[in-house]
């Protein structure tokens, strides 16, 4: 089964999108933490946009729309951690970690 996938974090307040992997190359690891916690890490993602996001990191949201191609799409919603975004300048890998996630299927809400 093919799936896509689309990845984005936006700014919890203004709704503004900082990066989104269907409109900018976004290089991007997932990975499942003890305890039922999440860690994203973004290689090479603009400095313009690390910045702003380093800015407001206690006001991120950070979403993965999974969307399989012969299935409905299933949406998670990740609780960025208090401070759980970091930078590694040397690296250029921005780091997020998450405490919890809500995975929904839009379906269920919207038929």
């Amino acid at each position: 089964m093919t799936m896509k996938e689309t990845v984005m974090i936006k700014h919890a307040v203004t709704g503004r999108e900082w990066l989104n992997n269907n409109k900018q190359p976004l290089e991007y690891v997932f990975t499942d933490l003890p305890d039922g916690r999440y860690r994203v890490v973004f290689h090479q993602p603009p400095e313009e946009v690390v910045t702003e996001i380093l800015r407001f990191q206690n006001e991120l949201n950070l979403f993965r729309f999974e969307i399989p191609e012969d299935g409905p799409q299933v949406k998670h919603w990740y609780y960025v951690s208090t401070d759980g975004v970091h930078y590694d300048a040397d690296r250029q890998d921005l780091t997020i970690e998450a405490d919890a996630v809500i995975r929904y299927l839009p379906t269920d809400y919207w038929a």
